[in-house]
């Protein structure tokens, strides 16, 4: 052949070839070509709606058939959030019955039309979905309106045509249309209006893209359909607000069920006036005022370990040695008494024999968590229920009723699957921020002055405010994956769990005999807290001395309170009246420091002794764990509207 033969050729399919493969692309295409609605509005507001869908399917996205997205909630013409009614009626697939299943998405429901044993032979396929749906009427006061968003704006394929029908009831004719095209919130009217005022049609004048729709909107004089019953609008209330009615009812069920348990048993009786005293009321031991003020120990029972070794050698039973990153308990050779407290005797049987010791650093953790678990059991044994009560059925059954009202709010309540778990966010910080407000309260309650209670309560705001703007970021963080109509979910639960940490707490009340006993320790507390001059107004106070001071140490100790305590002591032997004690004072108890600053030494060496016997205690040792108007409309109004892919 000649080369010029060889030319043309080249020349042809050079022209013919990007033709014929743009054209076998087309064909290739998964696309909707026609999506067909055909609108039923009956005299009661029911709408029957058949949408016929024909897609070319290349075994790509559609492989088994295609599914819709249809949304469960419009806004009504108030603008108020409503939840719809949806039922399917049929699904077919080129004329025959078609399998088909649904499933819960975010604020809808997805209808799948095929199965997921047969897989589509790739060309055309025309699906009809028949579904009935309720309240997409809008009740204006000068007319009704059908708002409807004919295809969603949620497919994921383009829509070559999109039309619809729509069949008004008995003899009821339109008095306006209008329509709009493209992406959500569009305005774009590619389109036009057909049909007639008793049967409304609307067709594209373009394609859709992905994610764009048709919407139209249909007028009608006012009362053409018939309005809600009393019985609907109450059906419809509770379908609405579900998850507020059980939510709000059952959270205000929780608080009034644990308020008159609490008027019932765990208010506190009154345990008389708080006057100044320099004892301990009924002769209580040091750890004993430590457990009845505290209505159990405080910290883990080390203040009350401290404040015992401390009064052990006062009493010189054993003596102190502090170096500085251990303390050394040792024994004495003085006699024990009969009458040690309980948990005292506890400690002297497991330092031993005279000359024994007992050190408290890292290296021996294990043997000093044993010696305060025997100190404690001693003291709770002897004591327990006598002083105070915790009322812990009453919380648990607080807790139960709990735990029935959420299994209410996910069983019966319209709550997505995908947000059960994060109904943990609120649960924390219901949790985090009842602990934050017990905490707060105890120290305010403390603060005896009117600028520092106004500071208590600044501090807590500030810390109020830290924990609404973290839960918020974790609110935020996961927003996209919550209907905005579980919000009275999430606020119930956060709530459920506020509740119940902060009657864990008040549930419990002291016995009439611990409230007196308390009234007494807030006495002696108030005395170890008084300047000089008002202790010394007291009558029959007595004078300061070493003695006097030792004494009562192991209480202020007890009771937080040694460094006012110690630097009164140390004013005192400032002072001339101390004579020759300030210069000789040294206590035969302990060993390991110069008390030229007593203040800071021995106030120091009590207040960071529970904090270094905590310190010796090991960690626990790890495991592995796993772990969507009558002014203004847009495309992607009204009701109807979702979306749709392949599958």
């Amino acid at each position: 052949m000649t080369a010029g033969f060889w030319r043309a050729a080249r020349l042809v399919l050079a022209v013919l070839l990007p033709v014929l493969l743009a054209s076998g692309a087309a064909r290739a295409a998964e696309v909707i070509d026609s999506y067909r609605s055909e609108i039923d509005i009956a005299a009661d507001g029911a709408v029957t709606v058949t949408e016929i869908i024909t897609v070319n399917a290349e075994g790509r996205e559609i492989r088994r058939g295609i599914f819709r997205d249809f949304p469960l909630y419009m806004l009504d013409a108030n603008g108020r959030r409503q939840k719809v009614g949806f039922e399917i009626l049929s699904v077919a697939r080129d004329g025959s019955d078609e399998d088909w299943h649904t499933e819960t998405i975010s604020g809808g429901i997805r209808i799948y039309m095929g199965s997921s044993e047969t897989l589509l032979d790739p060309g055309r396929h025309t699906y009809e979905l028949t579904y009935r749906t309720d309240r997409q009427i809008r009740y204006f006061d000068d007319h009704d309106e059908f708002y409807w968003n004919v295809t969603g704006n949620g497919w994921l394929f383009p829509i070559n045509r999109a039309s619809a029908v729509v069949s008004l009831p008995g003899s009821v004719t339109a008095t306006a249309t209008t329509f709009f095209t493209g992406a959500e919130g569009s305005t774009a009217k590619n389109a036009r209006a057909t049909g007639s005022r008793s049967a409304p049609a609307f067709e594209t004048t373009r394609p859709l893209r992905p994610q764009e729709g048709l919407t139209i909107a249909i007028s009608i004089p006012k009362g053409s359909i018939a309005p809600p019953s009393a019985d609907q609008q109450r059906d419809w209330f509770l379908r609405d607000n579900i998850n507020l009615i059980i939510g709000g009812g059952g959270l205000l069920l929780v608080i009034l069920y644990y308020v008159w348990f609490w008027r019932r048993v765990g208010r506190d009786p009154d345990g008389g006036v708080v006057v100044p005293r320099w004892d301990a009321p009924e002769g209580l031991s040091p750890a004993l005022v430590n457990y009845v003020h505290n209505k159990g120990f405080s910290g883990a029972g080390w203040e009350a370990l401290s404040a015992s070794f401390i009064d052990l050698a006062v009493k010189g039973y054993v003596t102190l040695d502090d170096l500085e990153n251990r303390i050394v308990v040792r024994r004495t050779d003085k006699r024990l008494s009969d009458k040690l407290p309980s948990g005292q005797a506890a400690l002297m049987r497991e330092l031993g024999t005279p000359g024994d010791d007992l050190v408290i650093d890292r290296d021996n953790g294990e043997k000093v968590q044993k010696v305060a678990g025997n100190f404690r059991s001693a003291i709770e044994k002897e004591h327990r229920g006598k002083y105070y009560k915790s009322n812990l059925g009453y919380t648990i059954g607080g807790a139960v009723l709990s735990l029935l009202v959420l299994g209410a709010l996910i069983g019966f309540g319209d709550v997505h699957p995908d947000s059960v778990v994060a109904l943990i966010v609120p649960a924390v910080g219901g949790v985090i921020w009842g602990r934050a407000a017990v905490s707060a309260a105890r120290a305010f309650l403390r603060r005896r002055t009117l600028v520092k209670r106004i500071l208590a309560a600044i501090g807590f705001s500030i810390v109020g405010f830290i924990l609404f703007c973290v839960l918020g970021f974790f609110v935020i963080s996961i927003i996209d994956s919550i209907d905005t109509g579980e919000w009275p979910v999430f606020a119930a639960v956060g709530g459920l769990a506020l509740v119940n940490v902060v009657f864990f707490v008040l549930m419990g009340a002291p016995t009439p005999l611990g409230a007196k006993l308390m009234a007494g320790i807030e006495g002696l507390k108030t005395y170890l807290t008084l300047a000089e001059r008002d202790r010394l107004n007291m009558a029959g106070a007595p004078k300061m001395s070493p003695q006097h001071f030792e004494t009562l140490l192991p209480y202020a100790v007890a009771l937080g309170v040694e460094r006012p305590w110690s630097d009164t002591f140390e004013t005192w032997l400032a002072t001339a009246a101390a004579g020759a004690a300030a210069a000789a004072y040294q206590p035969a108890w302990y060993h390991g420091g110069s008390f030229s600053d007593f203040g800071t030494s021995i106030g120091g060496f009590s207040s960071s002794m529970a904090s270094t016997i905590a310190s010796t205690i090991p960690e626990p040792k790890s495991s592995s764990s796993s772990g969507f108007s009558s002014s203004g409309g847009f495309s992607g109004g009204g009701g109807g509207g979702g979306g749709g892919g392949g599958w």
